[in-house]
């Protein structure tokens, strides 16, 4: 217990807590130019909803590159309509092909050749902004020469465990790289609200590396080039982009198995780093209800007294930066469940592949 104590706290004081304490307001850049890239298919009703919402971005210079890729719904000529009312707008369009099949990446690098703007920010057509300050507030992460801008994209309430569990795996996974990356340790981002440099991305052939996988165009492209020199990350409210949650449990389970497929190819520090924290806190809790079977009070007492008066204290705390809400008072018995659930998740992978994205 004393061993995996040890490991906790230096994550939760190391990293955790630069996110719980530090202050999330930043100063808006709305002067610098920034090319918003985002891959749609068979989105036309969402980018209804979302591309007015971005018209009204109080930014000086500013374009909006929609990609569709290879949408069989009415999503082009959605497009084709929207383009006269707003200039700002650039639809780019993927002609199906029989003969290929690929995933979301063709389309990301499509949409970043078709950007005219140097500095770039990633969403998807299903997520909104939360007001008109979005662009220029994750446009200041680019200050001080940063390549990298990580965002946070928390999803939308709605009633159901499924939409609780996704909601805290989806805050737990953000406290988590935004902390790692705060500390100097980047490991991932999230497509939904991220930014980086052209640039940087065709430097490194964005992530055709990993073009035979389902996914991973954000977290395994940002893997490979992301340096704690390089990488800026935003927690400001202004700046997060909230998407829509999975219709019901299996769709998020289905979607949680797939993103395990990604985490294999991350480098091998990082794999030990994720690795040792779920495992720290199975160590941990398995100790102590060892030692309260024993009835050895007091060493049980002061381990139970550090999770309550330190690292759930900082863990509630980041939550709360990042918007979960109500979650935040059941962040303990969300931990115990996703202890369980994620081995059973991620051997389920093992046991049976994950389908391709779309």
């Amino acid at each position: 217990m004393v061993g995996a104590l040890f490991v906790l706290l230096v994550y939760h004081v190391a990293m955790f807590a630069r996110l719980a304490f530090r202050k999330p307001q930043v100063e808006p850049d709305r002067e610098r130019p920034i090319s918003v890239v985002i891959c749609a298919r068979n989105e036309a009703r969402t980018l209804e909803e979302l591309l007015p919402v971005l018209m009204r971005q109080d930014h000086k210079e500013y374009e909006v590159v929609v990609v569709n890729d290879r949408s069989d719904d009415d999503t082009w000529e959605i497009l084709q309509w929207m383009k006269p009312q707003y200039p700002r707008l650039r639809p780019v369009n993927i002609q199906a092909d029989e003969k290929f099949n690929y995933g979301k990446k063709i389309a990301l690098g499509v949409g970043l050749r078709a950007a005219k703007y140097p500095d770039v920010l990633l969403t998807d057509a299903d997520c909104v902004p939360p007001g008109p300050d979005w662009i220029s507030t994750m446009a200041a992460g680019f200050r001080n020469g940063r390549q990298i801008v990580i965002g946070h994209s928390p999803y939308a309430p709605q009633p159901g465990l499924g939409n609780v569990l996704e909601r805290y795996d989806g805050v737990s996974k953000a406290m988590q790289y935004m902390g790692f990356a705060m500390a100097g340790l980047p490991y991932m981002g999230v497509g939904r609200n991220l930014g980086y440099t052209s640039e940087l991305f065709f430097n490194l052939k964005g992530p055709r590396r990993h073009s035979n996988l389902m996914s991973g165009d954000d977290d395994l492209f940002i893997n490979e080039v992301a340096r704690g020199r390089n990488t800026a990350v935003v927690a400001d409210p202004r700046s997060f982009m909230t998407t829509r949650p999975s219709p019901d449990l299996l769709a998020w389970v289905r979607r949680k198995r797939r993103h395990y497929t990604t985490a294999v190819h991350y480098r091998f520090g990082h794999q030990v780093l994720l690795m040792l924290l779920p495992l720290a806190r199975m160590v941990f809790w398995a100790a102590l209800v060892y030692l309260l079977v024993r009835a050895q009070w007091r060493e049980a007492a002061i381990g139970l007294a550090v999770e309550l008066a330190v690292l759930l204290p900082i863990t509630t705390m980041a939550m709360r930066k990042l918007h979960a809400g109500a979650l935040a008072w059941f962040a303990l018995p969300l931990e115990w469940l996703f202890l369980l659930l994620d081995p059973l998740l991620y051997t389920s992978t093992i046991l049976v592949k994950p389908k391709r994205w779309k």
